[in-house]
């Protein structure tokens, strides 16, 4: 028998009790689905990741105080007071795979305008700033060198802080109240940052900035920073630059413990692993439905065998093989999970669609929370089909040799 004829052999036999096929292959379409929006919301909640961490900037390597460890019984404690910008500048200069160096002191402060006020993160930063962590100014201009040596009371505000203080109003060469303590400093709004929102863990539009100097030693009165952010050259000396680094500040310091490096690579390679852990996991629990699914195709191909044994009978008797009747019933499996598979790709793929839907309107702007996107590569479409025509072709070669070994006499004369 020509695969052609088989196949709509097969087709005819499942037309012939449509309801009975659909609820077969309903646990197919259950499984498929489940397997496609699982790997389709996965995926693009991993590429919403990628896309929030290198939008903090590229090739970016932080540096931050380390911590002491925790030995006889102590607690273990944060390192104070280690960076200043001797080391930012011998980072610079003596590691070559780095191309910018963007030391930071930040703190929260109380900032006021007339009768408005707001407690926003202010940070002390160099014109390197800019460029490391790919956040620039809208309009104005951003910290200079000048600014950095004349330790010039400037600042550059954030969308919303803008927002919170002038309201409609120009923020542009107006002054606000810097609160520290119980000192009062006055700034000039030299710069309004564009607007970038809710990026990881920092809302760019939450933050002011003023030169580094400025914060150090007119509002801190301190030498040392809080982090260094680092650019690497591109991303091939990103793992280069980070060593050059960890050799520099243990040759410095002596004690590999008062500092921590991540790197931007380490964080997208950390999360790809636990994200291709978690979609491993949640698609193997989907598959069990699959396996459900396939035994009660099975089943179903097995009640056919015994109400098609008459005709299995007869067929035999005109000349039908063994191998003939084996294809008919595999093929009616097969064919029984591929249209279920089509179905299920279907319904995956719109209800994914629909979760990243829900998803972005319930919560916008919550960033690593909300499933805001759904991706769905051809190559899972084809995999869940594959997947699915290897479940009708497990479970259904049990039945059609059943069939395939009836003795034609006994099969002609069952009642």
């Amino acid at each position: 028998m020509e695969v052609r004829e088989s196949f709509r052999s097969a087709l005819d036999g499942l037309l012939a009790n449509k309801l009975r096929s659909f609820l077969s292959m309903l646990g197919i379409i259950i499984g498929i689905a489940a397997v496609v929006a699982i790997i389709a919301i996965t995926q693009g909640s991993q590429q919403m990741i990628f896309e929030n961490i290198e939008a903090l900037g590229s090739n970016l390597i932080s540096v931050s105080p380390g911590s002491r460890r925790g030995v006889a019984g102590r607690r273990v404690q944060e390192h104070r007071d280690v960076f200043t910008l001797k080391e930012a500048e011998l980072i610079r200069t003596k590691a070559p795979a780095v191309a910018r160096v963007a030391p930071v002191v930040n703190r929260n402060l109380l900032l006021q305008h007339g009768d408005k006020n707001t407690q926003i993160t202010v940070y002390g930063v160099t014109p390197e700033y800019e460029e490391v962590l790919n956040f620039h100014v809208e309009t104005g201009r951003f910290v200079t060198n000048q600014d950095l040596k004349t330790y010039q009371k400037v600042i550059m505000l954030g969308q919303e802080v803008a927002q919170e203080l002038f309201g409609d109003e120009k923020p542009l060469g107006q002054n606000v109240i810097v609160n520290i303590s119980s000192r009062k400093y006055k700034f000039k709004v030299v710069g309004l940052m564009e607007a970038k929102g809710q990026v990881m863990w920092f809302n760019f539009n939450d933050q002011a900035f003023i030169p580094i100097t400025t914060a150090q030693k007119r509002l801190f009165q301190t030498d040392y920073l809080n982090s260094l952010s680092i650019q690497a050259r591109d991303r091939e000396s990103a793992n280069m630059a980070s060593e050059q680094i960890d050799a520099l500040l243990y040759q410095r310091f002596g004690d590999d413990t008062k500092y921590t490096i991540t790197s931007q690579e380490e964080i997208l390679s950390t999360i790809q692993n636990i994200t291709g852990i978690m979609t491993m996991m949640l698609v193997a629990i989907a598959g069990v439905s699959l396996v459900v699914g396939g035994i009660g195709i099975m089943n179903i191909m097995l009640v056919s065998v015994t109400e098609r044994t008459r005709e299995i009978g007869l067929r035999m008797a005109v000349g039908a093989t063994r191998k003939d009747i084996l294809l008919q019933f595999l093929w009616e499996s097969m064919v029984l999970c591929l249209i279920g598979g089509v179905i299920g790709i279907t319904v995956g793929w719109f209800g994914s669609k629909l979760i990243a839907l829900i998803g972005a309107q319930v919560t916008p702007g919550m960033g690593l929370m909300s499933i805001r996107t759904a991706v769905i590569s051809p190559q899972a479409m084809l995999l869940a089909l594959g997947f699915a025509t290897a479940v009708g072709l497990f479970f259904g070669v049990y039945p059609a040799n059943k069939a395939s070994k009836l003795n034609p006499v006994e099969a002609l004369s069952y009642e």
